[in-house]
């Protein structure tokens, strides 16, 4: 399985070199952006310390084994990741039955569609009690596995109390014992922590290896495909999602907003704004569209063969002008900083309506 780990060979050879020495750390921390594998990486590392397979290409991804840990059934594998507060009993039993609801859906959507993000009903962070049940869980025997293993997803949510209390198991783990710490915000996380961990650093995806996997794994067309590689930015989550979204509706969204914008329908865009509600994820995928537009109404007149968005080719034309390369930059870095906003929980309505006005003038002569 380590083979379908598509665009992150520096990494795999690192692993894999220390599965072959027997030179496993006692802690690993897996860093970088969202949607680059770091997450699948951890869970292939953790299936080949203990794949039954005889074969030279462990983990096979069938044996009982490996079997156990893909349905995250495996009683030497712990998945811990931040939640709403689940009550937890002594012995690790959910008591809250929304919460344990909402786990389960979130284990379900984890093994099913990784790709698409899970939202808790309330605020969530790796809690104390979950990291004193894993520390508990550690000093078990191990039942079957010839390492057991810990993951620990978005480890900066854990609070200066939780990361503490964890100090000394991660500098002295039990024997065969693999703990991955997963974070996309290594600047979060305490120095005590970083400092037992043997860092391994995931860089984002080309476009080309996440066309690759969109056209292999999920069949997706190839113009379809290059329009989400060039819009995720090396996230393939976002790649995928942006390809399976139903009817392409961000791509005609964004081509709608355009042509609001040319033909400067002010009114009709904010009532429309008014009337259909769009949810972040779809404002942040929305933004990204727009600068693929711009790039094509950019190159449409100077290198037409290179636009994204073919099909289109003759509204781009009448829609661009002379002086849209000249704009385009700022334009881009108005998108950046409206994504920007958006993670900082600014109203996404007064984005959309920042992002027509700047499209507006864009296309403006």
């Amino acid at each position: 399985m380590f083979r379908n780990i598509k665009g992150q060979q520096q990494v795999v050879d690192l692993l894999q070199h220390a599965i072959e020495q027997r030179r496993i750390a006692q802690a690993y921390i897996f860093h970088g952006g969202e949607g680059v594998g770091k997450f699948m990486t951890a869970l292939c590392f953790g299936m080949a310390l203990n794949c039954l397979s005889s074969s030279e290409y462990r983990p096979c991804g069938v044996c009982a084994s490996c079997h156990k840990f893909l349905s995250f059934e495996h009683p030497d594998f712990t998945y811990l990741f931040p939640t709403v507060n689940l009550k937890l009993s002594s012995d690790g039993e959910i008591k809250d039955a929304d919460a344990l609801k909402q786990y389960e859906a979130y284990i379900k959507n984890k093994i099913e569609s990784p790709w698409q993000d899970y939202f808790f009903s309330g605020s969530t962070e790796i809690r104390k009690e979950s990291i004193s049940l894993l520390i508990k869980r550690l000093e078990y025997s191990i039942h079957e596995a010839q390492y057991r293993v810990a993951i620990i997803e978005n480890a900066d949510m854990m609070n200066t109390q939780t990361a503490n209390a964890f100090l000394k198991t991660l500098e002295e783990p039990p024997k065969n014992t693999l703990i991955i710490l997963i974070t996309e915000r290594l600047p979060q996380i305490l120095p005590t922590i970083l400092s037992r961990c043997q860092p391994v650093y995931f860089k984002p995806l080309s476009q080309t290896v996440i066309q690759e996997i969109l056209f292999e794994n999920f069949h997706v067309d190839t113009a379809l495909a290059k329009s989400a590689a060039r819009i995720s930015g090396g996230n393939l989550k976002t790649a995928i999602r942006v390809a399976n979204d139903a009817g392409n509706t961000t791509r005609d969204k964004a081509f709608e907003l355009v042509s609001m914008a040319y033909e400067k329908a002010n009114l009709d865009y904010i009532d429309q704004t008014a009337k259909h509600k769009i949810s972040s994820d779809a404002l942040r995928d929305l933004l990204a569209y727009m600068g693929i537009i711009a790039n094509d109404l950019a190159l449409i007149h100077l290198a037409p063969d290179e636009v994204t968005n073919l099909d289109k080719s003759d509204f781009l034309g009448e829609v661009s002008h002379s002086g849209i390369p000249d704009r385009i930059p700022d334009y881009l870095l108005l998108l950046d900083d409206f994504s920007r906003k958006l993670d900082g929980n600014v109203n996404p309505t007064l984005i959309q309506l920042n992002l027509f006005l700047a499209t507006r003038n864009l296309l403006s002569i």
